[in-house]
C-alpha cells in the first residue's frame, strides 16, 4: 500500500531522529505507519511495543528483521516466574490462610467488623479483606509509584463514607504491605499474576537493548510502563494511539500520548484517514472527537460504502453495562437466536455463584458484591444509590441465577454465530461490518440548576469506540442524544 500524505510525513519525521507521537484515529493504518517506519530504516535496533501477545504475534509476521515484537510484560517476563504463575487458582480465602492474614493484622479473636453505607454491620472476613488487598497491591503494580500508599486502595461499594473508609484502609494497608513482600521474596506463598513481575522489573530501573522503540496502542499504557519507556533516553522514542479512544482509566490505563508530549516535549502529528469505513460513520464518529476536543477528525474511505441508520440483523450490539449485555442475551436465547458473547462465559457464571451465595446467605468476595452481607443489602444499596448495579439485581431477581448459568453454557463461538453481544469496553480493537448500539448507553441527566447535560469524558470516548467498530452498517440511534450534550467534563 503506497502510504498517505500523513504517513509520508510521519516517516520522514522520523528521519529526522525526534520523538514523535501520533494520533491516529479509528481504522487509520496506525500498525501499517510503524511498518512503514521500520521498512524506512533497516541499520537500527527497534523494539515494537504491542498492547496484547496477540497483535505482537501478527506484527511479528510482518515487520521486518531488525524489529523485535514484545508486549510490556514479555519484556520483563523470566522463566524463574513460572512455578509461582503456574501455581493452581488461588482463591481470596486461600491466599488469606496461606499469608496468615489474621497474624498480619494481630487479630486471633473475633474478626472485626465496620459499618456499610446502609448502617448495616458487615463482618470484615479476612477473605475480603485479602480480595481488597491483592485489589490494592494490583493498583499499585499498574502505577509508576515506589511504594503501596492509601491512594492504592480501591473504593468499595457500600464502603466508602468517611469511617468507613478509614476503617477500611487500617485493615487493608497492613495485608497489602505483606502481600508485596510475599512477592517479592524467593520463597512467597502467593500465586503470581502477570502484573507482578512487570513491576518489579520496573523498579529495576531497566535499559532496553534497543534504538527505537515503538509503542503501539499508547492511550491504553499504564503508567508502570510508559516510566520505563520515558526513561529510554538513549533511544528514539515513537508512540502510536488515540486518546481518543482512552477507556481504560478505571482499570489503571493513563494517556502515554500525553505524556510523551509534555515530557520529551514531542511533536504530535495525526493519521486522520479511516479505511475501515466509509464517510457516513466517519461523521457519526466525528460528532464524539468534536464533543471531546480531540486533536484530530476522520475522513471515511470513498471506497467504502457504508451507512448510518437501522439495522435490522447487527452482527453485532454493543453494550453500555454488563447488565445491559446479560439482559440482551437472556433476550436474544429465549428467540431462538445463537448467540456469542465477547469474554462473557466466566463473567457471567460468577456473577451467578456470588449471587447464589449472598442469596444463601453465605458471604463473597465478588467485586460487584463483597462489601455486603446478603443479596436483601445489595437489593437495598442499588435501590437507594445505584442506578447501573439496580438494573444487574432487577435481572437476576427476575429471571434466577439458573438461567444466568443456563445462559452462560448456551454461549457458541462466533463463527458460527448468528449475533454477537460484547460490552463497548471488550469491543475495542474488533470490528464487524453490521453493528447496532444497545439503548443501554442512556442519556445523562439535566443539571437541576443549570440545565446543561454533562458527560463526562470517559463516557464520549466509549461512545466513540463503540461506533467506530462498524465496517458498512452502523445503527446509532441509542446515542441520537448526543446533540443534546452541552459539556463534557474530566
Amino acid at each position: 500500500m503506497n502510504p498517505t500524505t500523513e504517513q509520508t510525513t510521519a516517516i520522514d519525521t522520523y528521519g529526522d531522529g525526534v520523538d514523535l507521537v501520533l494520533q491516529a484515529g479509528a481504522g487509520c493504518g496506525k500498525s501499517s505507519t510503524l511498518e512503514m517506519t521500520a521498512r524506512s530504516d533497516s541499520r537500527r535496533r527497534m523494539l515494537y511495543v504491542a498492547y496484547n501477545k496477540s497483535i505482537a504475534s501478527e506484527a511479528a509476521r510482518s515487520f521486518p528483521g531488525n524489529v523485535t515484537c514484545k508486549t510490556g510484560h514479555g519484556l520483563a517476563f523470566a522463566p524463574c516466574f513460572l512455578p509461582r504463575i503456574n501455581r493452581p487458582r488461588q482463591t481470596a480465602k486461600d491466599a488469606a490462610d496461606a499469608l496468615d492474614v489474621r497474624a498480619v493484622l494481630g487479630i486471633l479473636g473475633a474478626v472485626p467488623t465496620i459499618k456499610n453505607d446502609m448502617g448495616m454491620i458487615t463482618p470484615m472476613v479476612t477473605k475480603v479483606i485479602m480480595r481488597v488487598a491483592l485489589r490494592t497491591v494490583e493498583r499499585f503494580c499498574y502505577s509508576a509509584d515506589p511504594e503501596i500508599t492509601d491512594h492504592h486502595v480501591p473504593h468499595i461499594d457500600g464502603l466508602d463514607k468517611p469511617e468507613t473508609r478509614g476503617a477500611l484502609l487500617e485493615l487493608v494497608m497492613p495485608v497489602a504491605a505483606a502481600a508485596w513482600q510475599d512477592i517479592i521474596s524467593a520463597d512467597g506463598v502467593l500465586k503470581y499474576t502477570h502484573d507482578y513481575y512487570l513491576k518489579r522489573w520496573a523498579l529495576g530501573r531497566p535499559r532496553l537493548p534497543a534504538d527505537v522503540v515503538l509503542l503501539d496502542e499508547a492511550q491504553d499504557t499504564n503508567d508502570v510502563l510508559s516510566s520505563v519507556l520515558l526513561a529510554q533516553h538513549h533511544a528514539q522514542r515513537i508512540a502510536v494511539g488515540d486518546s481518543a479512544q482512552q477507556i481504560y482509566s478505571w482499570r489503571g490505563a493513563n494517556d502515554a500520548l500525553s505524556k510523551f508530549v509534555q515530557q520529551l516535549n514531542a511533536p504530535e502529528l495525526t493519521l486522520s484517514q479511516s479505511f475501515r469505513f466509509g464517510p457516513a460513520i466517519a461523521s457519526q464518529a466525528n460528532l464524539w472527537l468534536r464533543l471531546i476536543n480531540a486533536p484530530l477528525r476522520l475522513t471515511g474511505w470513498d471506497a467504502c460504502d457504508s451507512s448510518v441508520g437501522p439495522v435490522d440483523a447487527p452482527d453485532a450490539v454493543l453494550c453500555r453495562t454488563n447488565a445491559g449485555a446479560m439482559g440482551l442475551l437472556l433476550e436474544a436465547l429465549d428467540d431462538g437466536v445463537k448467540v456469542a458473547m465477547v469474554g462473557g462465559r466466566d463473567d457471567l457464571r460468577r456473577l451467578a455463584w456470588a449471587a447464589e451465595a449472598l442469596q444463601a446467605g453465605r458471604p463473597t468476595d465478588h467485586p460487584e458484591f463483597m462489601a455486603f452481607p446478603s443479596w436483601t443489602a445489595v437489593r437495598e444499596y442499588a435501590n437507594e444509590e445505584d442506578n447501573s448495579l439496580k438494573v444487574l439485581v432487577d435481572l437476576i431477581d427476575e429471571h434466577g441465577t439458573a438461567a444466568i448459568l443456563s445462559a452462560a453454557d448456551s454461549l457458541i463461538d462466533e463463527k458460527k454465530a448468528d449475533l454477537v453481544i460484547s460490552t463497548a469496553h471488550k469491543a475495542k480493537g474488533r470490528e464487524w461490518d453490521y453493528v447496532r448500539i444497545h439503548g443501554d448507553f442512556k442519556a445523562p441527566r439535566p443539571d437541576a440548576q443549570t440545565g446543561h447535560i454533562t458527560l463526562r469524558r470517559e463516557e464520549a470516548r466509549l461512545a466513540y469506540v463503540a461506533v467506530t467498530r462498524a465496517r458498512r452498517g452502523l445503527d446509532a440511534d441509542a446515542l441520537s442524544w448526543v446533540h443534546t450534550v452541552n459539556v463534557v467534563s474530566d
